[in-house]
């Protein structure tokens, strides 16, 4: 081939590159990108606040209502959020005001959560400043979660310097669990340092034990040894059964060998009764064996009520076949009579059979009176025949003898109104087949002590 030729192709492949990328400039000098405006600008969310992106906030915005004019449903709602975070990235707080004004049902909800996330991660200061001026909604208490768990992943002594001057009382509560949450995954020692120092002062335990619950989940022990270090009081032995609680709920054996060995015979007490109290909840039976491993009396009775009180509602034939391979005593005095209260809105009948198989008369005597008054002021006719036909005399004539438990007393025939219902402990959900109760045995003994205080946050 002759240089010439060569020559000649050379240029013209040079002129045709150049006249593409003459024409490519050229329609693109005419023709703007309009993908911001239909939700499709992916490089938007890298601009800082400052407005330095590929649209202006007229384009953004104009994505945002493109997209609120699709049918209702999770379509436009993810269509909106994604052109709301693109605005909010590029322009934080002219989107935020325009969506707390606009922004309706989930759109509304889920904008501001989502926009005050994003503009958490750039500048928190400035997004936490935009909260304090929101109105006391409920979007305004979902927003504070929504900035707090962005903010304590970054800075959490910053964030709760900030939660501390939050006045409204609904977004302080929600924003402390959003805040001891976040913070205590990323640094539990100091979130719950923080979050105890918070409840002592302010008496209120909402952060310190969502902290305190997750520092045992990644280590237990060094959680044990912050709070056995606090300072002797009514808020230690709040946090050691707070702990005891939450341990157990993670390894029961070791939360029970830990509570075993404190030194406070209260405190030792206390937080072995919240191990029964946890561990039931996931396994009854072997909480049940750890109460044989009790010596104080006192202490066996309040974690018989626990162990029972969780038992009678996740499986009451099992709970009550356990109740009766008990000793006849005042532990199982104690496991009858919550028993009973477990039962009893359920089937009163069945609630009452077992109450009268209590062996303490004093204690049977309070526990029959407490049932019967209670069944008679919301199904007086039932309530009245099974107490005639086996209520002991004294109580019977007591309750029947009172004219407004007494349906026949009713002269003007008008219904009976129903006074709120006792604390008896939650409703359980029971089967039919309870196992019976056992023969009672009414033997002259000693009324039962109560319980102790033992310190159960539920």
């Amino acid at each position: 081939m002759k240089p010439r030729f060569i020559l000649i192709l050379l240029l013209l492949l040079v002129f045709w590159a150049g006249l593409a990328w003459w024409l490519f400039r050229t329609n693109s000098a005419t023709n703007p990108p309009v993908a911001a405006e239909h939700g499709m600008d992916k490089t938007m969310g890298d601009n800082s606040s400052t407005g330095a992106s590929s649209g202006n906030s007229a384009d953004l915005k104009a994505a945002v209502l493109s997209a609120l004019e699709l049918p209702a449903g999770p379509h436009r709602l993810e269509a909106t959020l994604a052109a709301f975070e693109r605005w909010v990235k590029a322009y934080p707080d002219e989107a935020m005001t325009w969506g707390e004004d606009n922004f309706e049902g989930k759109e509304r909800l889920g904008g501001l959560n989502a926009g005050i996330a994003d503009w958490a991660a750039q500048d928190p200061a400035g997004a936490a400043k935009w909260v304090e001026g929101m109105a006391p909604d409920a979007s305004a208490a979902d927003t504070v979660v929504s900035l707090l768990d962005v903010w304590a992943k970054r800075d959490g002594n910053a964030a709760a310097q900030w939660l501390l001057t939050v006045t409204n009382p609904v977004q302080r509560e929600q924003g402390l669990e959003a805040l001891a949450n976040t913070w205590s995954k990323a640094n539990p020692a100091a979130a719950t340092q923080w979050a105890w120092q918070y409840f002592t002062e302010a008496q209120d335990s909402t952060a310190f034990q969502a902290a305190l619950g997750n520092w045992v989940q990644t280590d237990a022990l060094s959680a044990a040894s912050f709070v056995e270090r606090l300072p002797a009081g009514d808020t230690q032995n709040i946090a050691i059964n707070n702990l005891a609680l939450q341990w157990a709920a993670v390894d029961p054996l070791s939360a029970s060998t830990w509570a075993a060995a404190l030194n406070d015979p209260r405190q030792r007490d206390e937080a072995l009764v919240n191990v029964v109290d946890s561990w039931a909840e996931w396994e009854p039976t072997k909480a049940a064996v750890a109460i044989g491993s009790l010596n104080d009396p006192d202490t066996q009775q309040a974690a018989t009520a626990a162990l029972v009180g969780r038992w009678v509602d996740s499986d009451a034939v099992a709970a009550s076949a356990w109740i009766n391979q008990q000793t006849d005593g005042e532990m199982k005095d104690t496991a009858i009579t919550t028993f009973s209260n477990g039962l009893f809105y359920d089937d009163p009948t069945t609630s009452l059979n077992w109450a009268l198989a209590i062996s303490d008369p004093d204690q049977r005597s309070e526990q029959l009176t407490t049932l019967g008054s209670a069944w008679l002021n919301y199904d007086p006719a039932t309530a009245q025949d099974w107490i005639n036909a086996h209520m002991p005399a004294e109580i019977k004539n007591q309750l029947l003898s009172t004219g407004d438990n007494n349906p026949s007393n009713n002269s003007n025939n008008s219904p009976i109104e129903t006074p709120p219902e006792p604390e008896l402990g939650p409703v359980p959900q029971t089967g039919p087949n309870i196992i019976t109760a056992p023969e009672p045995d009414q033997p002259a003994n000693p009324a039962t002590e109560p319980a102790p205080d033992t310190g159960v946050i539920n």
